[in-house]
């Protein structure tokens, strides 16, 4: 890569490994890595942990599934494997300010429940969150109470500019939510939305239309 030419960035270059194998994620991770050196911002260092996680992944399986390749091929995975966990602390400390988006991964690693209740509270404190964080916490609303998993899916929805920057399962939600309440009408209204947005399917009114009528029988 080009980027790794410059000396700014030799540091991150010598954390990933060469080889052939996970060259996409290795890119992916570089780039997120260069930007996240460049603007330590919140939404950076989520990009950067959670683009890690995939790399690092790769790596493990493909050390697994790679035994019978050179020995030094195998040294440099299994040392990019061993400090990926460093560089991602080293990303957390750097991530200051509001950060729901660094709680939640922390959250996701260790279980501690510190982090969660810091997660929810940023997400109060800060209108730019990552879809993940909604997504995250709409789950867990949803084993108690589906009214209280729409109050958070309806912070997402008046929170996001375009429709199609919602997380999927938002969609899938509110069709759920709706046909639960026997509201056919902004259920199906939902699933058009799906179908045009997720699904890719054009035509957003035939879609609506052709199930509203089914409900309606």
């Amino acid at each position: 890569m080009l980027i790794c030419k410059d000396k700014k960035y030799q540091q991150i270059c010598d954390l990933t490994h060469d080889g052939a194998l996970c060259s996409k994620q290795r890119i992916d991770s570089i780039n997120s890595l260069v930007m996240q050196q460049n603007e330590k911002s919140v939404k950076n260092g989520y990009a950067a942990l959670t683009q890690l996680d995939t790399y690092k992944a790769c790596l493990e399986n493909s050390v697994l599934a790679q035994s019978s390749r050179e020995k030094s091929d195998e040294v440099s995975r299994y040392f990019a494997i061993a400090n990926i966990s460093d560089y991602q602390n080293k990303i957390v400390i750097e991530t200051i300010g509001i950060r729901p988006e660094i709680n939640l991964w922390l959250y996701q690693k260790t279980g501690n429940t510190d982090h969660w209740e810091s997660m929810v509270n940023g997400v109060a404190m800060t209108e730019s969150v990552h879809r993940d964080v909604y997504f995250v916490m709409m789950a867990n609303a949803s084993s108690r109470s589906m009214d209280e998993a729409k109050k958070i899916a309806g912070l997402q929805l008046a929170r996001t500019e375009l429709l199609n920057e919602l997380n999927p399962d938002v969609y899938e939600f509110y069709v759920r939510y709706h046909t639960n309440k026997a509201d056919n009408f902004r259920a199906a209204v939902w699933y058009g939305l799906h179908a045009e947005y997720v699904e890719n399917t054009h035509g957003i009114n035939n879609q609506y239309f052709k199930l509203y009528e089914k409900m309606k029988k």
